[in-house]
């Protein structure tokens, strides 16, 4: 099946309300030839509605959370986890803190706005309420403080006259125990909640005031010290935990980016969402201030510009006319007052009671859950891209349904010259001829005739090139660091889907800055390679190593290799493939997927060495066969009648694999993989479904090795240190035969 070539990249910078709901729309009609990518510093997005519950204690992190990782996985949107530090709107490019800049062709802003700190001291010593996307993490560690302190009380104390303030400082009254925390809300002016009806500021500060509050009126905050607040009219208070609720700004890169803003830093738009300054940016939600009809920066305005941003992105690359979003002039307002109360506004109505709260609660736990609730994708035949997305550089499928396979394939050597141009690869004495020559022989000296060799080859086990080129390389290093070998050089190839030159292009060069990266690190440099096309992402590489001198086959040696109960140390956590596998299912935990990423990009190299140091008999790495196939290899390779026993509680396991190993979540290959447990005795006890990871296939895992067991403490605790925080002793091993699990 021939897909539909890529030809335009859509980047969406922010998990808010906006993208949220546009992300579910694109799934149900995506635009052919056209990728979605979402850039969120976390994988969890907050629904800011459900925050002050969250304080209150009315809900869970889980409750008001959507996991960005998995929605985007659901709906084929490409989703990278880093922060935004730059923009370049000439070079359409976005810059990262953690990775290399990407290119784009249209963008969407959609991350709220972050919290003005210009007062004398006040980014020293508050704790800003914005950004919300990881207000519940500083929530927690102000309740684990207050909870360690040595006094009987402690004074908490919020900034801010609007809704957020209110309802943030009613859900921490709620939620501290009267005895253990004073609360107190300073108000600039007289009333809360300037811009609404008067009578909703007067419920509000009546609320708090019955809840046992303390409102400080007129106090226009001047200085903030360590654990003080400081008016222009001389009142000082004395307050332990101080909150910052005013009003926010938009982000400082926003500001250097080039942008027209208004006079607070949010990007000026027209009335289609589009920056008046650069029609190829959109901007909603608290980022964005329509020039012509501004309105509050609430949560409400975003989740209705929704569906205006998802049809004018469609309209704006079709080159077709766009929509109008005009903001209605009032809105319902539904406030929570810490407990199950709230307090609703439309207008001149102003109703405070519990069924508001029901109210409010219904309509956002509905809200949440179409994030939840994501119904299964069809599979649909590729759709015919649209005349207005074809240039003479597109890479037309559907014009040229015979596509020529073999050398025909081959990426342009203009895209791959200026690929390899850009790339940083470390230099060597050692090569004649490697990827600068860019010819078809790469040519190196061997300071040695002993030369290992190992070749790996990976789908896209994620849809990231950059960090997918890290995976493949450290992957594909350690089967050479297990036999004591240095790595010397490599060689990939690398096969591209079609799409536009353009985006052949940016794609190959994020695969191959993450490949020479995690390749220079350990002191191997790239030689040479080839690349095609294809139907999916993928990545082959070939490591070439030296050793000083050969290494003695283990099997000829003595028949006691062993002594009695030398151990099985595992260096990292399993879980890999079920975890991958979860995600395709939507039950996987975007957290989690997280740190798998995190671990597969772990070199080996460090805890190979060291296992060496302290006199491994032998080792391996993890990968696709699972821990009970590789060490089943490992153990034959050894000696005929060698045998293992393994406790399963010892084995660690990566976040949230034995949840899912508990839902019956499977990778593709544990069927095969699981044969090996006809030779396993398993104890009666065992957990079927805790065993099942034992089988599952790891991408780029960890170390098994067989060390004495006299130094089997000290080991475990330099890996620890070495930053395998996982490593642990799993078992033993003998002379005497038989696989146990216990």
């Amino acid at each position: 099946m021939i897909s539909t070539p890529l030809v335009r990249d859509v980047f969406l910078i922010g998990g808010g309300h906006s993208h949220v709901l546009l992300i579910r729309r694109w799934a149900m009609r995506p635009l052919p030839g056209v990728r979605l990518t979402l850039i969120s510093s976390d994988s969890q997005t907050p629904y800011s509605g459900m925050l002050p519950g969250l304080v209150a204690g009315h809900y869970s992190v889980e409750d008001i959370h959507v996991d960005l990782r998995v929605l985007c996985s659901w709906a084929g949107v490409r989703f990278v986890e880093d922060t935004v530090v730059g923009l370049d709107l000439d070079a359409r490019q976005v810059h990262m803190s953690g990775r290399p800049s990407m290119s784009f062709d249209v963008l969407s802003l959609d991350t709220g706005s972050t919290p003005d700190l210009s007062v004398d001291g006040a980014s020293e010593h508050c704790t800003p309420v914005k950004p919300v996307y990881n207000f519940s993490t500083r929530w927690t560690s102000i309740v684990s403080r207050i909870n360690t302190t040595n006094s009987d009380s402690v004074t908490i104390g919020v900034v801010g006259s609007g809704a957020g303030g209110f309802e943030l400082i009613t859900a921490m009254r709620h939620a501290l125990p009267a005895g253990s925390a004073k609360c107190l809300w300073f108000l600039r002016g007289e009333l809360p909640l300037r811009g609404r009806p008067p009578k909703v500021g007067k419920l509000a500060l009546a609320s708090a005031r019955k809840q046992g509050i303390e409102v400080v009126t007129g106090f226009d905050v001047v200085k903030v010290g360590e654990g003080e607040l400081r008016a222009a009219d001389g009142r000082q208070f004395d307050v332990d935990e101080i909150l910052w609720c005013t009003a926010a700004i938009g982000p400082g890169w926003v500001k250097h980016a080039g942008f027209d803003l208004d006079k607070r830093g949010f990007v000026s738009t027209n009335a289609h969402l589009q920056s008046v300054s650069h029609p190829f940016v959109f901007a909603t939600g608290d980022i964005g201030t329509q020039v012509e009809t501004p309105s509050a920066k609430a949560g409400v305005f975003a989740v209705r510009q929704a569906p205006v941003l998802y049809e004018n992105i469609r309209r704006h690359l079709l080159n077709q006319s766009l929509k109008t979003y005009s903001p209605q002039k009032d809105f319902l307002s539904l406030m929570a007052t810490g407990g199950k109360r709230a307090i609703a506004s439309r207008g001149s109505i102003v109703i405070e009671a519990d069924w508001v709260w029901r109210w409010k609660d219904h309509i956002d736990r509905t809200f949440m859950r179409q994030f939840v609730d994501l119904p299964a994708m069809k599979e649909t035949l590729p759709a015919q891209l649209p005349s207005a997305l074809q240039d003479k550089d597109t890479v037309a499928a559907s014009d040229n349904p015979m596509r020529c396979r073999g050398c025909g394939a081959k990426v342009s050597s203009r895209v791959l010259d200026r690929v390899l141009a850009s790339l940083n690869v470390m230099a060597s004495k050692d090569v004649v001829s490697g990827h600068k020559q860019a010819s078809d022989t790469a040519i190196v000296t061997l300071p040695t005739t002993t030369l290992v060799q190992s070749v790996d080859h990976l789908n896209a086990l994620v849809d990231d090139p950059y960090l997918l080129g890290r995976i493949a390389a450290v992957h594909a290093l350690s089967d050479v660091v297990t036999v004591a070998a240095t790595p010397h050089s490599a060689q990939v190839i690398v096969s591209l889907p079609e799409a536009s030159e353009e985006i052949i292009e940016r794609d190959l060069q994020q695969l191959m800055i993450g490949l020479v990266e995690a390749l220079n690190e350990e002191g191997c440099v790239l030689v040479g390679g080839h690349t095609t096309l294809g139907a999916e992402l993928s990545i082959g590489v070939v490591i070439n190593a030296t050793q000083a001198e050969p290494q003695p086959d283990m099997s000829e040696e003595s028949e006691n290799l062993f002594t009695a109960d030398d151990v099985l140390v595992i260096t990292q956590g399993l879980g890999t493939g079920t975890l991958f596998a979860g995600l395709m299912q939507q039950n996987a935990q975007g957290a989690d997927i997280r740190l798998a990423i995190d671990a597969m990009q772990m070199s080996n190299q460090p805890a190979a060495q060291l296992l060496r140091q302290h006199g491994a008999y032998a080792m391996t790495d993890i990968t696709g066969f699972g821990l009970l196939g590789h060490a089943d290899r490992m153990l034959r390779g050894l000696q005929s009648d060698a045998g293992m026993q393994i406790t399963l509680n010892d084995v660690p396991l990566l976040s949230g694999a034995k949840s899912l190993a508990n839902q019956k979540v499977r990778s593709s290959l544990w069927q095969s993989n699981s044969r090996i447990l006809e030779q396993v005795t398993v104890a009666q006890d065992v957990d079927l479904n805790h065993l099942s990871l034992l089988c599952d296939p790891q991408t780029s895992g960890g170390l098994l090795a067989i060390v004495p067991a006299q130094h089997q403490d000290s080991i475990v605790a330099e890996l620890q240190a070495l930053g395998y925080s996982d490593a642990a002793v799993i078992g033993s091993v003998n002379a005497s035969g038989g696989y146990l699990v216990i």
